[in-house]
């Protein structure tokens, strides 16, 4: 694992707060004022740095996938994005294309970034303590609706994207303060179904299996033909009951 500058960082403020800490009860009888200021300086502000710089680190190193990938309950929807060669998923239908270059996990769940909303943000830290204290149950559920503007992100306003005629008549709709629908009603699911996911299923060993090295080896398989006509007709019947 690289030691990036902010642990470096870290380490000389802590190393620096048991220092002061020390001459603190060492000359504890003998202190100026100057020194009692500084001291005052080592007890508060640099505790605080140090926390800030922390929580700064905690956010910019949970965007990597082996972040992701170090809790247990994460396993399945790593394995399926990375490693099952027949998934079909979003998540891996991304990975196999390499059509997000890397943070593949936070390209898609970037509210839990700094740019996020405090209630995203309190359900990540809901989510650390439940697999810290052991309290969540397998398969894990999301509470919630997932966040189509995380895809309309990297998606709207390319060629790509507005010259597929299906997509202009829920465009605004995704946009909307209250949308109706989601990307996922379309092209299908993000991740494994949750009965795969399931302890006792016969795919739950396969998806929880744990690899040497975090780096996928699938490899893009066609979408099966036929599919993308299942999409059109669907858009369709959505565009004719607006």
């Amino acid at each position: 694992m690289e030691i990036g500058l902010f642990e470096v960082l870290a380490v000389i403020l802590g190393v620096t707060e048991l220092v002061l800490l020390y001459q603190l009860r060492k000359n504890r009888h003998s202190l100026t004022s100057y020194v009692k200021s500084l001291v005052l300086f080592g007890i508060l502000v640099i505790p605080l740095i140090t926390l800030s710089l922390g929580n700064y680190h905690v956010f910019v190193s949970s965007k990597e996938v082996d972040s992701c990938m170090n809790c247990h309950v994460m396993r399945p929807f790593g394995n399926d994005m990375m490693h099952d060669q027949n998934s079909m998923t979003l998540a891996a239908r991304h990975y196999k294309n390499n059509w997000i270059k890397d943070q593949e996990c936070y390209s898609c769940h970037k509210d839990y970034g700094f740019q996020g909303t405090m209630k995203t943000k309190a359900d990540g830290y809901r989510h650390l303590m439940k697999y810290i204290t052991g309290t969540y149950q397998e398969p894990i559920k999301f509470r919630g609706e997932f966040n189509s503007m995380n895809c309309m992100g990297c998606h709207s306003g390319t060629p790509v994207f507005e010259n597929v005629h299906e997509h202009q008549p829920v465009k605004e709709n995704l946009a909307s303060d209250n949308p109706t629908l989601s990307c996922l009603n379309c092209h299908g699911r993000a991740h494994p179904e949750r009965s795969r996911r399931t302890p006792g299923h016969e795919d739950y060993d396969e998806l929880n299996r744990e690899y040497k090295s975090i780096e996928g080896d699938a490899v893009f398989q066609p979408i099966e033909e036929g599919k993308g006509e299942e999409v059109t007709a669907f858009i369709k019947r959505i565009d004719s009951q607006n």
